[in-house]
């Protein structure tokens, strides 16, 4: 960690400026600080390989704002947790008392129905993310597509899902 020290001290004196670049670029405080933070990791994997940062500023604010941009191209659709993730990982999970398991059961009911009315492919591309595990490009060769398709494929189930958990009536 000593070696990592003066990356340390830029990190910390210059963080909120850094979070402002990251935030003026994802619209978003949180996943701001998230970049941020990100950056600091890398910055030091570098400096601790051996490589020495001569201007440990403008390069963290580099590595922000590539991360930032990574972020809007590709985050949104795979690392963004939104209700029908959450709708998800509830019903996974075992239900603590009765009312959560009627509302977990209303929920799968409510997904069950929009996966069913998707078209086959946005189906399948989403029941093979997440409920087999699949990643994006395993998802494109099974279905013969590029992996920004199935992406989006994926994102348009979700959406779908969520949509329809938005318009159910909510539960007393």
């Amino acid at each position: 960690m000593k070696d990592s020290e003066p990356i340390l001290n830029v990190y910390l004196s210059h963080r909120l400026h850094f979070v402002e670049v990251a935030a003026s670029i994802v619209g978003c405080r949180a996943k701001a600080e998230d970049i941020v933070q990100d950056a600091f990791i890398k910055a030091t994997l570098v400096h601790d390989k051996g490589t020495h940062i001569q201007n440990p500023v403008p390069y963290l604010l580099q590595v922000i704002r590539r991360l930032a941009i990574d972020f809007l191209r590709f985050g949104r659709i795979r690392n963004e947790t939104d209700i029908a993730d959450s709708a998800i990982q509830n019903l996974l999970s075992d239900p603590r008392s009765p009312e959560t398991y009627l509302g977990n059961s209303e929920e799968l009911a409510i997904i069950e129905n929009a996966l069913a009315a998707l078209p086959e492919r946005v189906r399948l591309a989403f029941e093979m993310k997440r409920f087999g595990g699949c990643k994006l490009r395993e998802i494109a060769v099974a279905l013969d597509i590029s992996v920004g398709r199935a992406a989006q494929l994926v994102s348009e189930a979700m959406l779908a899902c969520q949509t329809a958990l938005d318009q159910a009536e909510p539960r007393n």
